[in-house]
């Protein structure tokens, strides 16, 4: 009997001590779960850029260095990007004058940094053409969250920036840029100094009146030797990019076209993974995604979108021929919300 009880002790102290071992087990790995998902939250929940140059003075004509560097809400460095439409950072460069366009990425460069990128450092190149005052726009994505920051720099030099000309017509010369290789081009483009490698004409159909905070459907038409193009292809995995500016210079907002679902869908190559992803809220500067790409396309791309603010507007829109990179860019009168 006295054995009996003994063992009956020893059991019930054993299943004591397992227990007393699961439970510290468990609040152990619930703390450290709670610590990650808080520290999770917090890489995403802010994104910080200070911009460095070199040299630190921008002169027009002379290649600049623009070195990112993206923190957290902590301070610590913000390193959890994805890579979106083929790039992991997207820097848009516009001129104040509305006529000067870039479109840069870190792996547009041999030089790329990748260990400076481990310690939030993104770094591209540029060559400011004219002094001025230039917006510089920043989109970056993580898995569960997108971010735009916009800055603005000052470039000094004898040769000045013209001043802002409202042109609002709707059929143009466009002109094209050949391809760098794998869609990189990082020059400046200037739309109106016609020093492109080829020509295309492009019409654009937008509605007589544009209302502020309402959806807006355009179309572009490309065609070449009066012959429609029916063969574009993609360019950094979408049908077109666009970068909307105001002349106020208080934001880019970076969205992309899509192609008029009418054609063989046999002929459709990959699928956007943000296609049909809707925004809380259009904004005002940032990354829009839409659509899907396929292989070949023409000769209509289209554009939806909603200007938020009442002001003249320039589109800048950026698409692939061939090995030509064309730049069409057209200007747009928002009005008042009534």
């Amino acid at each position: 009997m006295q054995s009996r009880i003994s063992t009956f002790f020893n059991f019930r102290f054993t299943i004591a001590i397992v227990v007393t071992i699961l439970f510290f087990l468990n609040f152990g790995f619930a703390e450290q779960h709670e610590k990650h998902d808080t520290h999770k939250a917090h890489k995403t929940d802010a994104l910080n850029v200070m911009l460095h140059t070199e040299p630190q003075k921008i002169q027009a004509g002379e290649p600049t260095t623009l070195t990112f560097h993206l923190t957290d809400a902590k301070g610590e460095p913000f390193t959890d990007l994805m890579v979106h439409h083929d790039r992991i950072l997207h820097v848009l460069i516009v001129g104040e004058n509305l006529q000067i366009i870039g479109h840069i990425h870190p792996e547009d460069f041999e030089s790329r940094d990748l260990m400076a990128e481990l310690e939030g450092a993104y770094r591209v190149h540029f060559t400011f053409p004219v002094a001025g005052r230039y917006i510089l726009a920043l989109d970056v994505m993580t898995a569960d969250a997108e971010f735009a920051k916009y800055l603005h720099v000052d470039v000094e030099g004898d040769k000045k920036m013209t001043d802002v000309s409202q042109d609002f017509g709707r059929e143009k010369v466009v002109f094209g840029y050949t391809d760098e290789g794998g869609d990189r081009y990082t020059k400046a483009v200037s739309i109106a100094d016609g020093k492109g490698t080829s020509t295309y004409h492009v019409k654009m159909n937008a509605p007589e009146k544009i209302t502020a905070g309402e959806m807006v459907h355009i179309t572009y038409h490309f065609s070449r030797d009066e012959k429609p193009i029916t063969d574009l292809v993609p360019f950094l995995d979408a049908p077109m990019h666009f970068a909307i500016v105001s002349t106020r210079l208080d934001g880019i907002l970076h969205t992309h076209g899509t192609v008029p679902m009418n054609g063989d869908m046999g002929k459709m190559k990959k699928k956007d993974p943000h296609a049909g992803h809707k925004m809380k809220k259009t904004p005002t500067t940032g990354h829009q995604h839409q659509g899907s790409t396929p292989d070949k396309f023409g000769p209509t791309v289209m554009l939806m979108t909603t200007f938020q603010k009442p002001g003249v507007y320039q589109i800048f829109g950026q698409l692939k021929h061939d090995d030509q990179i064309l730049f069409p860019t057209f200007m747009v009168k928002v009005e008042e919300s009534d």
